[in-house]
């Protein structure tokens, strides 16, 4: 029994010791950095391992990454890459006098960045890894076991010394001379001359693998592997040794004051003059430290991107779990975190301990400090009193306390908010208003309930109404000694989320993310933010005595409430989220996502403005020298500029505006980076870029002209408009040709109509004639003397038949082959009675005639048969006979009128003898008729005359042929 007691005596002992001991590590283990933002992959960069930085002339970063060199303007990154590289990893940033920036893979090969695009150095193989140098208008390269010279202008190679060193160890610049460290110093100058310096004695063994840096001093030369180094200046070495130990040292930096050593576990800050030392960043593989034109730092590293810090003075104390909500004592800062831990932190010496863990998980989210009774409250799983150790705790949601007066607290919380007593002992004018609204269950901890049924999110108490506010899901609920009630904006519900009070005005932020200021009569106004912050949408308020801080989306502000003063105090990027602010002795104490951010309230730089500066501009997609726009023809009017906002804090978030000569000013898209004008007109333009809507924001200025187009050139449109002129006056003679031509021809027509027409009427005239109505009358009478009336009733029958069709042509132009036929045989038969039996005629239609539907003009063949009949078979002796055919070949209709009379010639002469003056009337009314009808229906009519004859040369009679293209 004894010894289990002293068994439990030694556990108990051991478990006090264990307790201080873990206590102790947790007291150091909370690691102390300066400020930082971080710019890794998810910031852009195409890798996290970054090997070099540099700062360029007009004010853009550039990191050398394990995939490339990237450019960064404060929130946007673009990498300059190309497969011809041998590797992209690189390091030994640097610009010439012509503005590229050149930097040198790890293969020991060179490139540039020229115009936005990356271009390889023309160089021999490479013999590995040394930094070039740049004097003035020179490169200095090693290659090939020489030291090339190359112009910086041509890119030429001028000049090639061979070295003739065993070993190469390390080769720098100072912009002076160029450095090459062998087995001695050698430094040249622009020019090529060598100088060779004695290393100091024991040199070797004491450095071993340099490693140089150029400093505003001097070289100062580290070892890799050892603590001592020496600094070179005006010829003399200088020796000395680190006030630490290190096991490697991978690179060394120099700024303004400091030297910096990059390590794997850290970066150390040496000051050589007090040879004093402090390291930070331990978990990080550092490889470079480089100080901006601002006097911000960054920090390159292995495996986690860059750290950006605007001043070494703000500290970072990183914690796990992580802080959510600060209050303070005099002594004390008291962090409550994501884990239901409340930690400590000794305002003299920031030291962090933690005087309670709980055992829920949840996030402290409420955390007030009572002053008059030294202890804290606090809600995670439950609401918790806290003096050295948790004094009561109850199952109550309280999401907000503020302070009434020295007993009294107003409280808000899920399903119910009141006011609860701190200090049972004292005496309050609220007291009646709390017993008459106490709660009688148990436990408790002395509260009334003053606002039922709603979800209350914030309170805050304005002791120049003698108001207590409540911030609910029903609305802002506002309960003074005699009544609640709700206090409404524009006769609207308002929906606050975070009150504070200040002097006679409350302060609360909406879940529309504006703030509103809450007056003692009760009238709530929007509050005016700073012209800077217009547009910002504010998620959250807190208060710290006269300053209200507005939390944005990147930055958090603070209004000076009493002078109206603005400043930014903390850039927010997305590695940063801060939750609380406490104002202590002048410092703001942050907690971060990080941990506990320690700043200065009087150390925030001045502000500067971010500076937009034109990238690139195309034309019709073809890049053009900024700046540098020729007059432009009025096809190149697709304008694309291209510009960067160079930001001066990474992540910082800016609204750009362009106008078009003295248009209005419009926004672009703050995420763009581009301004596109299409179709633009022939005119003189002026665009202007800025950033911000002030007025007194810098602009940009791009000016370009884009000309008419030639054809809209005052002399050419003189030119054209004569020429126009001449073109009317041609084209309107043309039409008046045009129209007398067509008249000529409607005349032509109405002639050859009335030519046709009179030829027609001379066939008629023909057919008709006094001769054969005398002939065929004289004929009719024989028949009706020699009482032969059959004869005579065919004849008269036959004699009308012709007459009615001849008539009935005179209104026709046409007739179909069937009907000239008949008309033919009707002539023939009246004519045949004037002979005796001797005259015989046929007509016959080929079988491939289409004798109903084929036409011919009228009156054509009757004259010529007449003819036929009249002039050669009158006057022949024996037998005479007519015959008519009608044959088709191809799309011509043949007519042939053959007889076997005495033949034109001696027909002439038998009418010559009768009548000297004989003209043959049907003949030539017939051939003027066919001529017309050729001219006017546009054919090819043809006659065709054969007189026939025997082997004795004697006339047997005439065939006339008809040639008539076919029509239907």
């Amino acid at each position: 029994m004894r010894n289990f007691i002293h068994l439990l005596k030694t556990y108990s002992l051991l478990k006090q010791l264990i307790t201080i001991f873990l206590l102790c590590i947790l007291e150091s283990a909370f690691g102390q950095n300066p400020y930082y933002h971080t710019i890794n992959k998810s910031s852009g960069l195409p890798s996290n391992s970054v090997y070099d930085i540099f700062q360029d002339s007009k004010g853009f970063m550039w990191f050398a990454t394990g995939k490339g060199l990237c450019r960064y303007d404060g929130n946007m990154v673009k990498t300059v890459s190309e497969d011809f590289q041998t590797s992209k990893s690189g390091s030994c940033i640097s610009e010439d006098a012509y503005g590229r920036i050149w930097y040198e893979n790890f293969d020991g090969y060179l490139y540039y960045v020229e115009n936005g695009k990356l271009h390889a150095l023309q160089q021999p193989v490479s013999m590995g890894f040394y930094k070039y140098g740049i004097l003035k208008n020179k490169l200095f390269v090693i290659q090939s076991k020489s030291l090339i010279i190359y112009d910086l202008k041509t890119l030429k190679i001028i000049k090639t010394i061979p070295l003739g060193f065993k070993t190469l160890k390390f080769t720098c610049s100072d912009g002076s001379y160029f450095y090459a460290f062998a087995e001695e110093m050698h430094s040249f100058d622009e020019n090529g001359n060598k100088t060779t310096i004695p290393l100091p004695e024991n040199f070797e063994e004491e450095i071993g693998t340099p490693i140089i840096q150029n400093t505003s001093e001097g070289l100062f030369i580290a070892s890799k592997y050892s603590n001592n180094y020496y600094f070179y200046q005006n010829g003399t070495f200088l020796k000395n040794r680190f006030p630490f130990s290190t096991e490697f040292i991978q690179n060394v930096a120099s700024t303004e004051k400091n030297d910096w050593l990059c390590t794997t576990k850290g970066v150390i800050r040496l000051d050589r003059v007090t040879n004093t030392s402090k390291t930070y960043f331990n978990d990080s593989n550092v490889s470079s430290v480089f100080m901006d034109k601002q006097k911000n730092h960054w920090v390159s590293t292995i495996n986690n991107g860059v750290y950006f810090i605007e001043n070494f003075d703000t500290k970072l104390y990183e914690m796990t779990p992580r802080p959510i909500v600060l209050a303070h004592s005099e002594t004390d800062l008291f962090i409550g975190t994501d884990k239901d831990a409340l930690y400590k932190m000794e305002l003299g010496n920031n030291k962090i301990s933690s005087p309670y863990k709980g055992n829920s998980n949840h996030s402290v989210y409420q955390l007030t400090y009572d002053k008059s009774n030294e202890q804290l409250f606090f809600t995670s799983s439950k609401f918790k009193t806290f003096k050295r150790e948790v004094r009561f705790e109850i199952a109550f949601a309280v999401k907000d306390i503020a302070p009434i007066d020295s007993k009294y607290y107003s409280y808000a919380a899920s399903g119910i908010s009141g006011i609860f007593a701190a200090n049972k002992t004292q005496t309050s004018e609220w007291d009646s208003l709390f017993e008459k609204n106490k709660t009688e269950f148990e436990p408790n901890f002395n509260q009334a309930y003053l606002v039922p049924n709603a979800n209350g999110k914030s309170t805050a108490y304005n002791p120049a109404n003698k108001t207590i506010y409540y911030a609910t899901n029903n609305g802002l609920m506002a309960c003074s000694l005699k009544a609640t009630k709700e206090i409404k904006y524009q006769n609207q519900t308002i929906h606050l989320t975070r009150i504070k009070c200040f002097r006679n005005n409350l302060y609360g932020v909406s879940n529309n993310e504006k703030v509103y200021v809450i007056t003692s009569s009760n009238q709530i106004t929007l509050f005016q933010l700073p012209k800077a912050m217009e547009g910002e949408k504010i998620e959250k308020i807190d208060l710290e005595k006269q300053y209200l801080y507005l939390y944005a989306a990147n930055a958090i502000y603070e209004i000076d409430l009493v002078s109206e003063q603005f400043q930014k105090i903390l850039t927010l990027t997305p590695d940063i989220d801060i939750s609380d602010i406490s104002l202590i002795d002048n410092k703001f104490y942050f907690a971060s996502s990080k941990g506990i951010i320690v700043k200065e309230r009087k150390k925030n730089k001045a502000s500067i403005q971010p500076k937009l500066i034109i990238d690139e501009i195309l034309i019709n997609d073809m890049a053009i020298a900024s700046g540098n726009i020729p007059e432009l023809r009025h096809n190149e009017n697709n304008i694309k500029i291209n510009f960067s906002a160079l930001s001066y804090i990474p992540n910082e978030k800016h609204e750009f505006f362009y106008k078009i000569n003295n248009g209005n000013w419009n926004k672009l898209d703050h995420n763009t980076r581009s301004l596109i004008l299409s179709a633009l007109s022939p005119d003189v333009y002026t665009v202007h870029l800025k950033i911000g809507e002030e007025d007194n924001s810098p602009v940009q200025k791009i000016k370009f002209t884009i000309k008419n187009p030639i054809w809209l050139n005052p002399i050419v449109i003189s030119v054209l408009g004569l020429g126009l002129l001449l073109l009317l006056h041609a084209y309107y003679k043309w039409q008046i040709l045009k129209i007398e031509k067509r008249n000529a021809l409607l005349l032509e027509k109405v002639n050859l109509e009335k030519n046709l027409n009179q030829s027609k009427l001379k066939a008629i005239k023909s057919q008709m004639n006094p001769h054969f109505f005398y002939n065929a009358l004289n004929t009719l009478q024989s028949y009706i003397l020699s009482n032969d009336k059959k004869q005579a009733v065919s004849y008269l029958s036959k004699f009308s038949s012709l007459t009615r069709t001849i008539l009935e042509m005179t209104e026709k132009e046409t007739l179909s082959v069937s009907e000239e036929a008949k008309t033919l045989g009707l002539y023939l038969d009246i004519e045949k009675a004037r002979f005796d039996d001797d005259f015989s005629y046929d007509i016959k239609i080929g079988t491939t005639v289409d004798a109903d539907n084929i036409k011919i003009p009228t009156m054509l063949l009757q004259p010529y048969v007449e003819n036929a009949v009249k002039h050669g078979l009158l006057h022949k002796k024996g037998k005479k006979h007519l015959q008519i055919r009608f044959e088709k070949e191809d799309d011509v209709l043949k007519i042939s009128i053959d007889d076997n009379g005495i033949g034109r010639q001696k027909s002439e002469e038998l009418n010559a003898i009768k009548n000297k003056k004989h003209h043959s009337f049907a003949t030539e009314a017939m051939q003027n008729r066919v001529t017309l009808l050729n001219q006017f229906n546009r054919k090819n009519i043809t006659i065709q005359y054969t007189d026939k004859a025997n082997t004795n040369n004697e006339p047997t009679g005439t065939l006339v042929v008809f040639e008539i293209p076919i029509t239907y």
